[in-house]
């Protein structure tokens, strides 16, 4: 039923080793000075059931070590203050929290059944969905990373803080051997059909997230803008607008710069 994920630990040992080699980025800049002790790491902690619904599937996902591998190269990488909890949930909805009381990541249980029926309208196999759903996973885990982050390391930003949360997820992988299916999959995660974008109401605008249609559209334009010739095709099957698309490459490239001043005083040597 769930064997789907038995394809994911080898990107997750990829976009980790390319984690790892941020560090001697060329465009790594130096401005922040912060020299705090390495006090905490990521820590994987049991599964949180509610019921006996999603046992087996907590059973595999515990087996899999997926969150452990992904804690193990975020540990390797980073400084932290504090401990991070992360941990497997049953919610009550396919969605996923940081909780900065508990300083805990929550990827609910109910996500893989939810986003399974999402890509289950874009692809046609088997296969395609799988690598969908775990490339929309990492995007997943690595976005609640990014508020986890802005929370303990007290990281400053402008604008929500869900699109900058967004825009780690997005680097991290695109920064990544392969990940760019994964931040693919992220975008494709929130695409809207046109006649159902035009509903939205008066809580939509008022939310904390961009619209669903901007956040596809966002992530879409810096994978394009990441590599142009390697992703024409975003352009030429219209995932993208001409005119956005012209912003692409320099969009990336502020993305790039940003996150490696913001986060160069966090990085072990």
């Amino acid at each position: 039923m769930f064997s789907f994920f038995r394809g994911m630990r080898p990107l997750v040992f990829a976009l980790l080793l390319a984690g790892l080699m941020v560090q001697s980025h060329d465009s790594r800049a130096s401005a922040l000075s912060w020299a705090g002790e390495d006090l905490g790491d990521f820590v994987v902690r049991p599964a949180k059931l509610e019921s006996d619904t999603y046992v087996e599937l907590a059973q595999q996902l515990s087996e899999e070590r997926l969150l452990e591998d992904i804690a193990d190269g975020l540990n390797a990488w980073l400084i932290l203050p504090v401990d991070i909890g992360m941990r497997f949930a049953e919610c009550g909805q396919s969605n996923a929290f940081y909780d900065p009381n508990e300083r805990e990541v929550l990827m609910c249980l109910e996500l893989f059944e939810g986003e399974r029926e999402v890509f289950a309208a874009y692809y046609e196999t088997e296969e395609e969905i799988e690598g969908a759903v775990n490339g929309s996973f990492l995007f997943t885990v690595f976005h609640e990373v990014g508020h986890a982050l802005v929370d303990v390391l007290e990281i400053p930003f402008t604008g929500r803080e869900e699109d900058t949360a967004d825009s780690l997820a997005a680097w991290w992988l695109i920064d990544g051997d392969d990940g760019e299916e994964s931040a693919i999959a992220g975008a494709l995660s929130f695409y809207t059909d046109p006649e159902e974008a035009a509903e939205v109401d008066e809580s939509d605008f008022a939310d904390e997230h961009s619209l669903s249609q901007q956040r596809y559209y966002t992530l879409t334009c810096l994978v394009y803008g990441s590599d142009t010739d390697k992703y024409a095709n975003l352009l030429e099957e219209e995932w993208l607008t001409e005119a956005r698309a012209e912003q692409c490459p320099a969009e990336f490239e502020r993305l790039t710069s940003t996150w490696y001043t913001l986060l160069d005083a966090h990085l072990k040597e």
